[in-house]
C-alpha cells in the first residue's frame, strides 16, 4: 500500500483501529477519522466558546448585512417571527379564558350541589314535623267528588236543572252552601 496524502501504511492502521497517531506524524489521510478507543489516552481540547446564536441576534446581524438577500430573508424572518408570537399569545389567552371558564362552570356545579343538598334536609325537615298548619288542608280527589255528588243529589231533590255530568254552576253551588250551611271545598 502506498502513503495517502504522505501517510504510510502503519499511521493507516493505527488510525483504523483507533490508535492515537505517531508522534512524529500526526496528519490523517483524508475520510478517515480517528476515534479514542477504551483505555486510551484521552487529552482535553479546550472547546471554543459557542458563538451567540439566539433568533434576535442572527436577526440583527443579518439585517446589518452588505447582503440584500440576507436583508430581505431577515425581514420575512422576522415577520413570520411577530406571527408566530401573536399566534402563540392569542393560543395562551384562549386556554387561560377556557380554564377561567371550567373553573366557574365547576363552582356553580357546587353551588347547585349544595343547594340540593340544602333542599333535600328542608323537605326532610318538613316530612318529620308535618306540614304547615296555618295552609289549608288539602283535599282528596274522592273527597271533593262526593261532595259533587251531594250537591247534586240536593239539586235534584230542590227543583233545580243540574246534568249528571259536567261543571256545576256557581249558582246552584252557593244555593246549596246556604241551604245546607257546608263550605264548598273544591
Amino acid at each position: 500500500m502506498t502513503p495517502a496524502n504522505g501517510v504510510g501504511r502503519a499511521a493507516l492502521v493505527r488510525a483504523a483501529q483507533g490508535k492515537p497517531a505517531s508522534s512524529a506524524a500526526q496528519r490523517v489521510p483524508m475520510g478517515i477519522r480517528t476515534v479514542a478507543g477504551p483505555g486510551a489516552e484521552t487529552t482535553a481540547t479546550p472547546t471554543a466558546a459557542q458563538p451567540d446564536r439566539s433568533v434576535e441576534r442572527l436577526l440583527r446581524v443579518a439585517a446589518a448585512s452588505g447582503s440584500a438577500r440576507t436583508r430581505n430573508l431577515a425581514e420575512k424572518i422576522a415577520g413570520l417571527v411577530q406571527e408566530l408570537t401573536g399566534r402563540v399569545e392569542a393560543e395562551e389567552a384562549q386556554r387561560r379564558e377556557r380554564e377561567a371558564a371550567e373553573a366557574q362552570r365547576q363552582e356553580l356545579a357546587e353551588a347547585e350541589a349544595q343547594l340540593a343538598r340544602q333542599l333535600a334536609e328542608v323537605r326532610q325537615k318538613l316530612r318529620t314535623t308535618g306540614r304547615d298548619t296555618t295552609a289549608q288542608p288539602s283535599r282528596s280527589r274522592r273527597e271533593g267528588a262526593e261532595q259533587r255528588a251531594a250537591i247534586r243529589a240536593w239539586a235534584l231533590a230542590n227543583g233545580h236543572e243540574i246534568s249528571a255530568r259536567g261543571r256545576i254552576s256557581g249558582e246552584i253551588v252557593r244555593a246549596w252552601a246556604a241551604a245546607t250551611g257546608s263550605e264548598v271545598t273544591r
